[in-house]
């Protein structure tokens, strides 16, 4: 009897690509605030033909990473401080909620997995290895929002959360902002693995009110 051929890996589409890649160079700030770009630049950069291109920066744009000017090109928005504690205001309208339902309904498999980040996170407290820290930050949120089940909500969540991952570049979080970040992590998975959903709602409330907050306040020493 004949082999079967096992199933090709699937591919991104090339439109994808370039919209994973764009927007990771603009939330690591490779591409600063501010820079003015044109499609074509952005197509010689990245090695991908225009129309993805073209597509990425429609996507970029209705979530308020770049602004597309008419015949022109595109300018990397500029976040302010006053954007990044608007945006935790909308984190907080949303992932204490979301948090709730994923003390209720987060598998045994996510909850392992979140403590591992945790854990993880708990080796990194020098703010010179931040960005190691904004990763472990983006993959604990992400995972909440799968544990809680519920894909509108994840979808929602994940622009708000990667656009606020600029924060990371404010340099404003105080030395300790790591140690603190991670122990407010711990406190939200501690509810989670515990199946409560009010305290897991209370945890990330507090996180966010607390980095909203901590900014606000290193702000004022700047």
């Amino acid at each position: 009897m004949a082999s079967k051929n096992p199933s090709p890996t699937p591919s991104i589409s090339l439109s994808e690509k370039a919209y994973l890649q764009l927007k990771e160079r603009i939330l690591t700030l490779q591409l600063r605030p501010g820079m003015f770009l044109n499609e074509l630049t952005l197509s010689e950069m990245l090695g991908i033909g225009r129309m993805p291109v073209h597509q990425a920066v429609q996507r970029l744009k209705v979530e308020g990473l770049v602004e597309v000017i008419p015949r022109k090109g595109l300018v990397i928005r500029p976040d302010s401080l006053k954007d990044m504690l608007s945006l935790l205001e909308a984190r907080l309208a949303m992932e204490p909620n979301i948090t709730a339902m994923a003390a209720e309904r987060a598998s045994k498999q996510q909850i392992a997995a979140l403590k591992k980040i945790v854990m993880d996170s708990k080796r990194i407290v020098n703010q010179t290895e931040r960005m190691s820290f904004m990763s472990l930050d983006r993959a604990f949120h992400a995972l909440i929002g799968d544990a809680a089940g519920n894909k509108i909500l994840a979808d929602a969540q994940r622009p708000l959360h990667e656009r606020s991952e600029l924060i990371w570049q404010l340099r404003v979080m105080r030395e300790d902002g790591l140690v603190v970040n991670q122990r407010e992590h711990m406190n939200i998975f501690t509810a989670i693995a515990e199946r409560d959903a009010h305290a897991a709602r209370k945890a990330m409330e507090n996180h966010l009110h607390s980095l909203h907050n901590r900014i606000l306040e290193g702000s004022m020493d700047i």
